[in-house]
This record gives C-alpha cells, structure tokens and sequence, in this order.
C-alpha cells in the first residue's frame, strides 16, 4: 500500500505544488504570503523520500509514517 498525503490548506508548499501540477492547476500561494513558519528545504523532504523509498515495509507490515519534522 502507498499513499501520498496532501492538505491543500496546511500541507507543505512543495507537496501542494506537486499535486496541482500533476493536476494541471496553476501553482498557488496559500494565504497572504506574510505568514511566517518554520521551513523544511528541500534537501531534507527529498532525503525523506529517499529513506521512506528505500525502507519499505515487509508483507503484511503496517505502513510507517515519515514525518519531515521530526
């Protein structure tokens, strides 16, 4: 099973971009554009994807959750 979570209102700015990409929708900025938060680079999201790609779970394994900020 494999899944990608996307939040089109508090989900990060790269797996919107993604979703409305893959979707055909132009890409937008959420909000004002003044709000400030903590920001994961893309380094980090990229090397979550790799670890998550190359730790599969077994057969019969629960799906393990990857979260970029912790």
């Amino acid at each position: 099973i494999n899944r990608f979570d996307y939040d089109g209102d508090y989900g990060t700015v790269l797996n919107r971009f993604l979703m409305q990409g893959a979707m055909g929708v132009p890409l937008t900025v959420y909000g004002t554009g003044g709000q400030t938060r903590a920001f994961i680079h893309v380094t980090d999201t990229a090397r979550c994807i790799e670890i998550a790609v190359n730790n599969p779970p077994n057969a019969g394994e629960r799906v393990e959750i990857f979260n970029q900020m912790t």
